[in-house]
């Protein structure tokens, strides 16, 4: 630990001296943005949606690159959970969308490189991704199934570089605080139209809690064909092997109190874990057929195996074979006259779900009889129109679309079917100045997954007939200001949703998830964020406040109005960078999350908290040798701080302890 500090503060000190030689000559100045999350590309300013671009082309090798939650920071309306429980994942809520999920996400479609990382049935899975590939990210803030069908929160679009400036072989190691081990090797063709990308990555990690362990292997390859001057051609194939991920449990308060690093003893008993092997096959074509005329198609397959440990007996042992399949084409047209221009997209889509789902008991952590064992189906095709209509100062964007959901399973007659529209239309309108105005209305349709719906309170094979889809429409406005050197943006949104999925848990299932609808949802709010460059600094804050209310319907009577659980009220961060022409680069994040409920009962509540990183990093050139150097500090203030709260856990399990201080350094070589 005392090497690493000093690695630390060798590091700092010449930035520090570096600081007293700025200079004007390296201003950085704001680009225009575009963004393609609307399936068709056009300028972030003029789109009357809620929609935040991430850039990480300079801050990428600085970041510890250990969770996707360090990538989704300073989004106005996103908040994340349970970024050290890696047998759990991510929990990612947008405008209070996702909240639910006690393992995956749920509510919002996650998209890399073009290819849908969310299933059919609108589970996402993030443990495949390359974290340190990442170049942008787009999120789309709100309902959004116009556009992407089955998720009601929005949308996260991923995309990877595929090219560097040349030819090269880079070889990455982070270590850090409890016993992380990252390795990373990257290697990048350039062969007169060919580029490919080759990435291995391995993650050890004993983490803070006790049965915390992480062991993790990636391999992706990316490969991008120019056929021709209008033809490009994108593979990937991505490999991801976990054969451990150990799930430490919630405790209680008391627990908190006299133990934070401990693990729930039921979860050591029951010996909780997961392991999964993943493959995904993705393949796509862009062509622009002529000046007028662009087309795409895509095609992907995944097979994922999961085997977890749950600490209970009945059911306690997963073991999942999921295959999931889809393709999709657009067409998008283009025409222009001296008035009016005008794109217009249509699209479809199909994806299929079969997931081969078994269960035994968990005998103090063997395996015991087979107590389930069901097929489960789930496919979807969807048309969709997308138009955007620019007229003088005024931009339309419409969208509209159909879906054909069917799930279904082999135990028992279940065979649900949903025809569903959903419509969008937002007005873009150009104040001048710089400045836009703008309004939206946006719809959403969500099923619940099969996960969810295969968790039977009853204990019974088949899905649980209860649970059904949720809706939800909404409506925003807002106000963008563009200069050179200052962004702002400024939204307020007000959505009306039924059915929305909540968990909770049963006394004879410690630690199982069971779903159940609420009645009527009611989310209001407001997100500001603002960017400013001056010289070499980029500061960056972002703000939202916001009430997130329900009535659940009990016997046919509606409750009195509680706040949805998991999700805070306001959330505040602000980020500063310093990046200049010697090569020197830092980060120092600070975050602030309101208090929470962590039940739906609103007995429970959690107080808020802060989170704070530094990071910093420096290149520099040995003969032919390219040196990155690299180092950060997480929660520097050392703020005891819960990394996840689990909703309605039985036993008042609802904390998940937060790590304190803790850092991390690393070299990168780049031959």
């Amino acid at each position: 630990m005392k090497i690493k500090l000093f690695f630390l503060f060798l590091t700092f000190v010449p930035f520090c001296v570096k600081c007293q030689k700025l200079t004007s000559t390296s201003t950085i100045t704001l680009e225009e943005v575009q963004i393609n999350s609307i399936k068709i590309s056009s300028k972030k300013k003029q789109v009357p949606l809620s929609i935040s671009k991430l850039n990480f082309k300079k801050t990428q090798k600085i970041f510890q690159q250990l969770s996707l939650q360090e990538y989704l920071e300073g989004v106005p309306g996103l908040f994340s959970l349970n970024s050290n429980n890696y047998a759990q994942d991510l929990r990612i809520s947008i405008r209070g969308f996702g909240a639910r999920s006690a393992f995956g996400i749920r509510g919002i479609n996650i998209v890399v490189d073009g290819i849908p990382e969310t299933t059919p049935d609108g589970q996402g899975q993030i443990d495949n991704i390359p974290l340190g590939l990442i170049e942008n990210i787009e999120i789309i803030r709100g309902p959004s199934a116009s556009l992407y069908g089955n998720a009601a929160g929005g949308v996260i679009l991923i995309n990877t570089i595929d090219k560097t400036s040349k030819d090269t072989y880079n070889f990455k190691y982070t270590l850090g605080s409890f016993s992380l081990n990252n390795y990373q090797f990257l290697s990048s063709f350039n062969k007169k139209n060919t580029n490919a990308i080759i990435y291995l990555n391995r993650t050890e990690a004993n983490g803070f809690r006790d049965h915390s362990s992480l062991k993790q292997n990636i391999l992706n390859i990316k490969l991008k064909h120019n056929a021709s001057n209008s033809s490009v051609i994108n593979l990937q194939f991505n490999y991801t092997n976990s054969p451990l991920a150990q799930d430490s449990g919630g405790l209680t308060k008391e627990e908190v109190r006299s133990n934070r690093n401990q693990a729930r003893q039921r979860n050591i008993d029951y010996d909780t874990y997961e392991k999964i092997n993943q493959l995904k096959l993705g393949l796509s074509l862009d062509k622009k057929l002529n000046s007028k005329i662009d087309f795409n198609i895509y095609g992907f397959f995944v097979n994922r195996f999961f085997y977890g440990k749950l600490p209970f007996e009945n059911g306690g042992i997963v073991d999942l074979d999921r295959f999931y399949s889809g393709f999709g084409t657009r067409f998008t047209y283009k025409s222009s006259n001296p008035y009016v221009t005008n794109k217009v997209l249509f699209g479809i889509e199909s994806s299929f779900q079969n997931d081969y789902r078994k269960r035994y008991k968990n005998i103090k952590g063997k395996e015991g009889d087979k107590v389930f064992d069901q097929k489960e189906i789930f496919n979807n095709i969807g048309l969709y129109l997308v138009d955007e209509i620019k007229i003088n100062r005024f931009i339309i964007l419409s969208s509209l679309r159909f879906d054909n959901l069917q799930i279904s399973t082999n135990k028992v007659m279940f065979d649900k079917r949903y025809n569903v529209f959903n419509p969008s239309v937002g007005v873009n309108y150009d104040l001048k100045n710089n400045q836009y105005l703008f309004v939206n209305f946006s719809t959403s349709f969500e099923t619940p997954t099969m996960s969810e719906l295969s968790v039977n309170p009853s204990g019974d094979e088949g899905f649980n007939i209860n649970l059904n889809p949720s809706k939800a429409q909404n409506y925003e406005v807002g106000w963008k200001l563009y200069k050179p050197k200052f962004l702002f943006e400024a939204t307020a949104f007000y959505i009306n949703s039924t059915n929305e999925v909540l968990p909770y848990e049963l006394e004879e299932f410690p630690g199982r998830s069971f779903y159940k609808n609420a009645g009527s949802n009611l989310r209001r709010g407001f997100e500001v964020f603002a960017q400013l460059n001056w010289k070499v600094f980029k500061f960056t804050g972002s703000y939202n406040f916001a009430k997130y209310t329900f009535k659940y319907n009990q016997d046919n009577q509606e409750s009195k109005l509680l706040s949805l659980p998991g999700i805070p009220k306001s959330h505040l961060y602000f980020n500063i960078e310093y990046i200049n022409e010697n090569n020197w680069i830092t980060r120092l994040t600070f975050e602030n999350i309101g208090g929470l409920y962590a039940n739906s009962s609103n007995t429970v509540y959690v107080n808020s908290f802060q989170k704070t990183r530094f990071q910093i990093g420096k290149s520099f050139s040995l003969n032919k040798l390219d040196v990155e150097l690299l180092g950060g500090i997480n929660n520097i203030l050392n703020y005891k701080y819960f990394d996840n709260i689990r909703l309605n856990a039985f036993g008042s399990r609802f904390y998940e302890p937060a790590p304190p201080r803790n850092i991390y350094t690393g070299i990168s070589l780049n031959f």
